[in-house]
């Protein structure tokens, strides 16, 4: 069953994770928001794209700030990849 209200685009997002606080960017649509890394702000950012098909999700290895984010949005069956910092710096 699929849900209507879904996007039928496919969406890329780009999360620059910190201490604090996630920056989100959905790069075909061009919105971007910040939620607190926290486990309720990681529910609001997944419950943001369940409106949209998420061909993957891709955030920076920063330590251990990525943790949680990672660890629900794998539980969500949406496709993450954690990045390497110096292959990040090097595509910018």
């Amino acid at each position: 069953m699929t849900n209507p209200k879904k996007s039928k685009t496919m969406v890329n997002v780009g999360v620059d994770v910190g201490k604090s606080v996630l920056d989100i960017y959905l790069h075909e649509k061009g919105l971007y928001w910040q939620v607190e890394n926290t486990p309720d702000g990681i529910k609001k950012l997944l419950g943001g794209l369940d409106r949209y098909q998420v061909e993957r999700l891709v955030m920076e290895a920063t330590g251990r700030y990525q943790h949680l984010l990672a660890e629900k949005t794998f539980e969500r069956d949406l496709p993450v990849c954690v990045v390497k910092p110096l292959a990040v710096r090097r595509y910018a």
